[in-house]
């Protein structure tokens, strides 16, 4: 039942901010939305819809998979694309937007580095800002940083509280950064230096965070294990080797490449990115023994370079890479059969997608991209997305 009384204010509302940013379009920039009071929307929602607002469609919050995931097109905007370089990670935020963890103007390619796995030194660090903040609402940049302490930018995680975390492969480091600007931050292993003891890494891909603050560290491209840390980033264990069999055990890796936690299940599971398959451990998030084998997925996609679960659990989301058959983006149910698959235009991918996440509700996917051009891709079940509910 409309509460007319509401629509009026509404309208009348809507009125003044149309009539306002045609006499100056910069009024009501993202700057502006970004500024409205917080629960200013929802407040606005209840006097219009009454005490049901939550089943308005932008602000219903558990997991909606209905309809086909189809590319959003314009988004983001060309803009922001164009800065955008190699894609390593990307994670939405808390309020739904995007955080892109690029490499600017530098490519990884075989001249990178040398053969002791040490990043070029004649290649220093990046000087242009390869972390970006992109607004769900309009696909501008609302924020960019990083210029001159990343290397070869790589996985990115934001948790809970939305801290984030990064892995540096020229680096050869994980490194946390706290939303509070006065929180301590974290980096572990040494800089520019490989290895594979207990406090190195060598080519670190991806983190995986839980709500009490265990994380978990894919070392990644040359050590083949996966490692779980404390908080405050003490090893607590760690499990998994190189490949070295024509058929791969269930502790062996060819580059896990991305992991995906799903809490509700203590189940860690990780791209295996090289033997195209998904491989799925116990979190030891509620006493049980970290890193026992408890399932695998072989979707018969080639490579697979990037996975996460939505918020239930019930679905992962994949995207594969060039070698066997089509690049594109797969969702698989919990027995690892495929649900969907999807693409820009419904179709494969031109390129080479790198990493995915996908927001709390289900209903946006986004892929981040390496290939030539480097860029984002969004996909909603939406048809017109609106706002994006976050991590």
């Amino acid at each position: 039942m409309w509460n007319y009384g509401g629509l009026f204010l509404f309208c009348w509302w809507l009125g003044l901010v149309y009539s306002k940013s045609v006499i100056d379009p910069e009024l009501y920039n993202n700057e502006f939305w970004e500024q409205v009071p917080p629960g200013f929307l929802e407040r606005l929602q209840q006097t219009l819809y009454g005490s049901n607002y939550d089943d308005y469609p932008e602000y219903k919050d558990e997991a909606d998979t209905s309809g086909k995931l189809l590319e959003v097109p314009n988004w983001p905007t060309s803009k922001t694309n164009g800065l955008i370089g190699q894609v390593g990670g990307i994670a939405l935020d808390s309020k739904g937007n995007l955080v892109v963890f690029h490499r600017a103007d530098r490519r990884w390619d075989g001249w990178s580095f040398g053969p002791l796995n040490r990043l070029d030194p004649a290649l220093g660090p990046i000087q242009r800002d390869v972390l970006m903040r992109i607004s769900n609402k309009t696909g501008e940049i609302i924020t960019q940083s990083g210029a001159g302490e990343y290397y070869m930018p790589h996985g990115l995680t934001i948790d809970k509280d939305d801290n984030l975390w990064l892995t540096d492969v020229g680096l050869h480091q994980v490194i946390k950064i706290p939303q509070d600007p006065n929180a301590p931050g974290l980096t572990l292993g040494e800089k520019l230096v490989p290895g594979s003891d207990d406090t190195h890494f060598c080519k670190p891909t991806d983190v995986a965070v839980a709500s009490n603050g265990d994380f978990f560290v894919a070392d990644g491209y040359c050590n083949g294990r996966i490692m779980k840390f404390s908080p405050d980033g003490n090893l607590t264990t760690q499990w998994g080797h190189v490949s070295t069999g024509m058929i791969p055990g269930n502790y062996d890796f060819h580059i896990p490449h991305s992991l995906a936690l799903d809490e509700s299940r203590d189940l860690l599971c990780v791209a295996d990115r090289e033997n195209g398959r998904i491989q799925c451990y116990s979190a030891g998030l509620n006493g049980t023994k970290a890193g026992a084998f408890r399932d695998r997925f072989e979707p018969g996609r080639g490579r697979i370079y990037a996975i996460e679960f939505d918020s239930t659990g019930e679905r992962l989301f994949a995207v594969n890479g060039p070698g066997i058959g089509i690049i594109e983006g797969f969702t698989l149910d919990r027995s690892g059969n495929i649900l969907e698959t999807w693409g820009p235009d419904d179709q494969d991918f031109p390129s080479q997608p790198h990493d995915v996440t996908v927001s709390r509700d289900g209903r946006d996917v986004f892929v981040g991209d390496i290939g030539r051009p480097p860029k984002v891709w969004r996909f909603s079940r939406r048809g017109v997305p609106g706002v994006t509910i976050g991590k």
